[in-house]
């Protein structure tokens, strides 16, 4: 169901800044994404996803859970969202061009306009990464 899903319906930022492929799960509490790392990909060094790259897929993954959130539940506009903080940030290793990556997220708190989520990232069966964000919401986007 979800991999019919344009991601840039549900995404404020555009290409080549978009740092997720398909929303792979939706449910209140918990998300996922993911991400094949190409050669084009503007966060690529050496061959690795850099770790702002790694960052701004975690927020993408928050960003496609909110957008899919307002568009099919609410009914309304994508809002615009940023990264308010990155906590307890721990990268085992960063992704290989050539490897595809799955984050999910889960909302640990929602108050107002602002999400709490932990995060993991995994290529296959191995965990890459986790972290706490909190995101904020912002104004409606333009697109």
């Amino acid at each position: 169901m979800f991999n019919k899903i344009d991601i840039l319906e549900l995404l404020p930022q555009r290409p080549p800044f978009v740092m997720v492929d398909h929303l792979t799960d939706y449910n209140e509490t918990q998300s996922s994404c993911s991400l094949a790392i190409r050669p084009d990909n503007v966060f690529l060094e050496n061959g690795e996803l850099a770790a702002a790259g790694l960052i701004e897929n975690i927020a993408q993954t928050c960003a496609a859970r909110l957008g899919y959130y307002n568009k099919y539940i609410l009914k309304v506009g994508v809002r615009l969202g940023f990264i308010g903080e990155v906590k307890d940030l721990d990268i085992v290793r960063l992704p290989r061009e050539g490897e595809t990556i799955e984050t999910t997220i889960v909302v640990m708190q929602e108050i107002f306009d602002v999400t709490l989520v932990n995060a993991e990232v995994r290529v296959g069966s191995e965990a890459i990464a986790t972290t706490r964000l909190k995101i904020a919401q912002g104004e409606q986007s333009e697109g």
